[in-house]
């Protein structure tokens, strides 16, 4: 095993590598021809949002993946295959932690994959590489539909770990309701002082062929020591096309005692993606304070990544709320784009 391991290089893709890529795939009973993969591999050299790694054993690939950093601070792993000879050796670990390793690095520190709902070895799998369930998905669905999440250094829920480092985990075993939307939640509560983070997860069960949204955090209800905050997002519009704009409106509500500081900051998006928000960058929210903040996601003709290669057609950005000295947190809006159609 150590030895296997230590012969891997886990590289990007490169011209050549077609026909090893089809026989994988089809080695794991998956279909891919050679004109698709062809395309993916001159679409992974071109692009600087989507790289295609493969686990190179002395010039034979035994191991796929594919990583999608468009939006930050999310980033995909898609198709994890390592070939039926070399499972069981390290090989899907070495390739999940070079996407964990590359995404934080671009400043993509929430990164989000989809698995099986009723195969417990990729629960095992996933979990000791630090992945938890975020949606359960439904355990009909032939080929899984559960979306785990993994948040890396620099996140904000890292960051409430590190100051709660026995706080308790639990997901939601459905939707729930929050502020009269429908969404799935992660919750850690602290035992000791009681101070709690819960992330409201925007999406669906898998990837449906019609109607599917990027998983994404679209709210969150904090309490931490004398901080009591709720934040969510509406969006008014669900489908804008390219030199439209979508509507959406965030609310803040201070179910705490004391005045709260809010600085509001907007993640860097992809060009051509343009965010408004009609509010100054420092809100002063008073004690049972509600404030509703109108913005608008705007998307330009000079947008050029082509979102059939990612598994939604979803255009996403996100929010930065740095609340007072206690810490910040980040919430997003997104629109699917209607004309886009994916390969």
């Amino acid at each position: 095993m150590k030895h296997v391991a230590n012969s891997i290089d886990i590289r990007e893709v490169k011209e050549g590598d077609a026909e090893s890529l089809v026989e994988l795939y089809t080695l794991v009973g998956w279909r891919l021809d050679m004109e698709h993969a062809t395309e993916i591999i001159r679409y992974s050299m071109s692009s600087g949002y989507s790289k295609v790694l493969v686990a190179d054993l002395n010039g034979k690939i035994v191991g796929k993946v594919t990583l999608d950093t468009v939006f930050q601070p999310y980033a995909e792993i898609v198709n994890v295959i390592v070939h039926p000879d070399y499972q069981g050796k390290g090989i899907g670990s070495m390739l999940v932690k070079e996407c964990i390793s590359r995404a934080i690095q671009a400043g993509h520190n929430i990164i989000y994959l989809m698995c099986d709902p009723l195969d417990r070895g990729i629960h095992r799998f996933y979990a000791k590489l630090g992945f938890l369930p975020a949606i359960l998905g439904d355990p009909s669905m032939p080929h899984g539909c559960m979306w785990l999440y993994y948040f890396g250094e620099g996140s904000f829920v890292r960051e409430f770990l590190h100051e709660h480092p026995f706080a308790e985990f639990s997901v939601s075993r459905g939707i729930k309701s929050f502020h009269g939307l429908s969404l799935y939640s992660m919750t850690w509560i602290d035992p000791i002082s009681d101070n709690s983070l819960e992330v409201f997860i925007k999406g669906q069960p898998g990837q449906p062929l019609k109607g599917g949204t990027m998983p994404r955090i679209g709210d969150v209800r904090l309490r931490l020591n004398k901080l009591n905050i709720d934040c969510w997002i509406v969006e008014k519009d669900e489908d804008i096309n390219i030199g439209e704009s979508g509507r959406f409106q965030l609310s803040l509500l201070n179910k705490g005692s004391e005045t709260l500081d809010v600085y509001l900051s907007l993640v860097p998006a992809p060009h051509g993606i343009s965010v408004s928000i009609g509010s100054p960058s420092e809100i002063l929210l008073r004690p049972k304070e509600r404030i509703d903040i109108e913005g608008e996601l705007t998307l330009t003709s000079e947008f050029s990544i082509p979102l059939k290669y990612l598994s939604f057609p979803t255009v996403v950005s996100s929010i930065t709320l740095k609340l007072s000295s206690f810490m910040r947190v980040i919430i997003s809006v997104g629109f699917n784009i209607t004309e886009c159609t994916r390969s």
